[in-house]
Formats: structure tokens, C-alpha cells, sequence
């Protein structure tokens, strides 16, 4: 049958090719092929319309997902192309190349190039390496960024650090050794200090501003240590990032003089074309990923896994993260055999890979009483799966309320209902909390800082060896 549709649409039968795409028995394949069939005809608005059905019956059918992103894209709305694209489960070169598409039209040109980057690793041909390699040559930077940051604490700042290094000149350094800090400050025009900690300080005190730009990000557990705020030089930092607002509110608090350097509030990031997305369900595997110590509240965890067992026993809560506090686990260990659940209690320490750990599960169970951000919550939810998260200090700034309880019952009531919504998470993630949105951000802060003028040449030459992507980039922006 789809070999006669194909011959069909070779020959512009479109109404025949219909006629046969209405007999396919699986609603969300008839769907994909009738939306097949209107793009062929130049009817933009009524493939839209199939491949939105299709998806309606299975939102994660691959074909449909890229032939829905190709078409939104078409009609120029690159933000949403792009969320779709990123729900693909098997990613082609070409999904690739078009979720650098997305990002280019969205003056984004970090992220394109890292895209296109991926594109190249998949087997593409010769001309998406030509593209790849034009767009990394047309928007390569000058200046020198270096990342400093202490050993153990890098996690948040590797992807920056890689995809920045499309448009900079980028040195990330991962150390305490004083004489290789010194030899990579001395070659940086711009310094990123990953944390307001020790080795904020020691860089501020012990190292000359000589003309630099300096920047320093702040995550949070720093917002309460006044020995790091008041022995750091503030008057060498030029900008300072903040990653959530009550970051911000509470170092000010403890160091008035931050309030005087220019700041931007930048979210951390998802990397959602890392973290697979399908439909999931209420069940009774119920994870945590984050460290064992007392700001994550295990006890609290525990006496909610215990209401949880009393209504059924096939509930078991999975703890992934490094032991941070060995009494901690003593008591929680001594009280679940108390308690006689301590089977349903997995501590399984850390996992390199949270992707395919998190894949059978189905509720993220969040206890913490203190977050920066909560990027673990956000990683489960870009799978789908269902956030139910304690009222820590202020997580109604980043949550709905609907996904946040007071009290032990609440938590028990939220995770037995049958409320369950794989999408609004996924949703809520691509709307607020993407990579892609951290990178643009991002971007725009070193340009503030640097006074960078982006002035380039218009296209005017359509034979010109520029992909059609970066002469729209360049004639729409420039």
C-alpha cells in the first residue's frame, strides 16, 4: 500500500494517495502518511492538522514527531519545531541538522553549531560537514574564555564550557595546582569563576585584574557562607550570575555589596535531547537522585515510604547519590528495620547514568528542605515522569503548586493518585529550564560584558559557499 501511495505522489495523484492512506488500519500511521501526502501538495495547514493527530494517539512516534517539527519549522515556528525534535527517541543526522536550524533562527548560533556537530557524528554526507564547518568558521570569536572551577564541582559547567567553545576560544580548568591557574588566567580576555568559593577567592586576592572581564556564577550553598561572600575582592568581579532568584535575594542579604555589580539571573539547563521521553504511569517505583545528607531530608523520605507501604506493600523508593552523611544513614537503616520496610528502601550510591536509571521508575519523590534549582527534579520530568516535591525554601519560585505538598499525607495523596500527565512535565522543562535557553542566555551576558559589536557582512551573493541557514541567519539579524 505504501509503495502505491509513493508511486502516487511521484506522479501528483494526491487525491488516489489519499484514498489508499484512509485504509491503513493504525490511526497514527494513516495519520503521519495523509499528513505525507498534503505536505506533497503544498498544503502546509492540513498537515499540520494530521501530524498533530497522529501524535495525539502516540505522542512519541519518531516519523510523526520529525515530519510535525519539519512543517512547524516550514511555517517559521522555530521554538516549537524544536520541542518536538528534542522528544525524538532515535535521532538521524537529519534531526540533528534541523535542531541546529531551530536554534540558528532563534540567534542562537552556540547551539546550532553544536547540533550540527552532532549531524557529523551520525554518518552525514559531505554536505552537512560543509555546513557544520562554514557556520563554525563564520561565527568563531576572538576572545579568550577560561572556566575556573575547584575539582568535584565541574558537572554543571562541562556542557557550557563545550558549546560555548563553538563561538570562543574556551580553556576549562579543573584544578587546585596554583601555577596552571596562574598560566590560563594570564591567557584569558574573559574569567568565569564557577562557584563564589575558595577558589573565587584566592583567584580575586591573588591575581592581578589586569584589563580582564571577570565573571562569577553563584549556585547557592555559597548565598550562606559569609566566610566565602566577605573574602572574596567583589570590586575585580565585573558580572555576577545567579541561578535562581532566592539565590540572589539571600546573598545580598549576607553581602550588601553584590547588589552594586551588575547580575543576571540565569537557570540552570536541561540537556533534553538527552533524556528520553514517552508516556508513563502511577506505580510504586519512587527514586530520588541527589546526595544522602540532611539537606535532601531522607528521614522525611522514609516515613512517607512508610504510609505508602500500609496501603501497598509494592511500593519501594530508590535512592541514587553519594553518601554525604554516614549517622544519617545509620538512623534512617536502624529506623527502617524498625519500621520492618527496609527491603523497600534500595540505596544504590552514585549512578553515572541517570538516563536509564530513571526509566522504570514513576514518581520523583523530593524531600529536600533546601534546593538552588533542583536539577534532578527537572531531569525526571523531561522523561515524564511525575514530580512530587516537598515545599522547600521557596520552590514555589520554580514549580507549579500543584506539584508541590506540605506534609507527609499530601505526599501519600499525590503519589497514589491516579493524576498523572506526562506531557504538562515534559512541557514545563522545554518551556523553562532547556540548555538551549542557558546557552542564549549565557551568550548575551558575555556580549554585555565584553561590549561585543556582532556586526557582519550582508549576504548579497547567492551563489555565495554559505549554507541558505546562515544566509537567513545573517540577512534576518544583521
Amino acid at each position: 500500500m505504501l509503495d502505491e501511495i509513493n508511486r502516487l505522489l511521484q506522479n501528483s495523484e494526491f487525491e488516489k494517495a489519499k484514498q489508499y492512506a484512509d485504509k491503513i488500519e493504525s490511526a497514527v500511521d494513516k495519520h503521519n502518511v495523509l499528513g505525507i501526502i498534503f505536505y506533497q501538495e503544498g498544503k502546509l495547514d492540513d498537515a499540520l492538522n494530521h501530524f498533530k493527530k497522529a501524535l495525539e494517539f502516540d505522542p512519541t512516534h519518531d516519523d510523526a514527531l520529525f515530519n510535525y517539527s519539519k512543517v512547524l519549522f516550514e511555517k517559521q515556528n522555530y521554538f516549537e519545531s524544536w520541542r518536538y525534535l528534542t522528544r525524538i527517541k532515535n535521532k538521524s543526522w537529519e534531526v540533528y541538522d534541523l535542531l541546529g536550524d531551530t536554534q540558528l533562527r532563534q540567534n542562537n548560533p552556540a547551539m546550532a553549531i553544536h547540533y550540527y556537530g552532532k549531524a557529523c557524528e551520525l554518518n552525514a554526507p559531505e554536505q552537512m560537514k560543509q555546513k557544520f564547518e562554514e557556520a563554525k568558521k563564520f561565527f568563531k570569536r576572538n576572545e579568550r574564555l577560561a572556566f575556573f572551577c575547584l575539582p568535584g564541582l565541574d558537572h554543571f559547567i562541562k556542557d557550557i564550557a563545550q558549546i560555548l567553545s563553538n563561538i570562543y576560544e574556551i580553556k576549562l580548568v579543573v584544578t587546585t595546582d596554583g601555577r596552571q591557574i596562574q598560566e590560563v588566567y594570564n591567557w584569558a580576555d574573559i574569567v568565569w569563576l564557577e562557584w563564589a568559593n575558595e577558589l573565587a577567592i584566592e583567584i580575586t586576592n591573588k591575581l592581578p585584574k589586569a584589563g580582564k572581564k571577570i565573571l562569577c556564577r553563584l549556585h547557592g550553598y555559597e548565598s550562606l557562607r559569609l566566610d566565602f561572600l566577605k573574602n572574596i575582592k567583589w570590586d575585580k568581579i565585573d558580572h555576577v550570575i545567579f541561578v535562581a532568584e532566592n539565590v540572589l535575594k539571600t546573598t545580598i542579604e549576607n553581602c550588601s555589596q553584590i547588589k552594586f555589580i551588575p547580575q543576571s539571573l540565569v537557570w540552570n539547563g536541561i540537556d533534553l535531547t538527552k533524556f528520553t521521553f514517552k508516556i508513563r504511569e502511577p506505580g510504586p517505583n519512587i527514586v530520588f537522585v541527589g546526595h544522602f545528607n540532611y539537606k535532601k531530608n531522607p528521614v522525611f523520605a522514609t516515613q512517607i515510604l512508610k504510609k505508602l507501604t500500609d496501603i501497598d506493600p509494592n511500593y519501594s523508593l530508590f535512592w541514587a547519590g553519594q553518601m554525604q552523611d554516614e549517622r544519617m544513614y545509620r538512623y534512617v537503616s536502624y529506623i527502617l528495620e524498625k519500621m520492618e520496610i527496609k527491603d523497600k528502601f534500595k540505596f544504590d550510591g552514585f549512578i553515572k547514568n541517570v538516563e536509564d536509571y530513571l526509566e522504570d521508575k514513576n514518581i520523583f519523590l523530593s524531600t529536600s528542605i533546601h534546593e538552588g534549582y533542583g536539577v534532578a527534579i527537572l531531569e525526571a520530568m523531561s522523561k515524564g515522569i511525575k514530580p512530587v516535591i516537598h515545599n522547600f525554601y521557596v520552590a514555589e519560585e520554580f514549580y507549579p503548586k500543584d506539584y508541590i505538598f506540605q506534609t507527609i499525607d499530601e505526599a501519600v495523596e499525590m503519589i497514589v493518585s491516579p493524576n498523572y500527565n506526562s506531557i504538562e512535565y515534559r512541557e514545563f522543562v522545554e518551556k523553562n529550564s532547556s540548555l538551549e535557553k542557558q546557552i542564549l542566555n549565557i551568550q548575551n551576558t558575555i556580549k554585555s560584558l565584553m561590549e561585543i559589536n556582532y556586526t557582519l557582512p550582508y549576504i548579497k551573493d547567492k551563489n555565495s559557499s554559505l549554507s541558505n541557514e546562515v544566509k537567513d541567519y545573517i540577512n534576518n539579524n544583521y
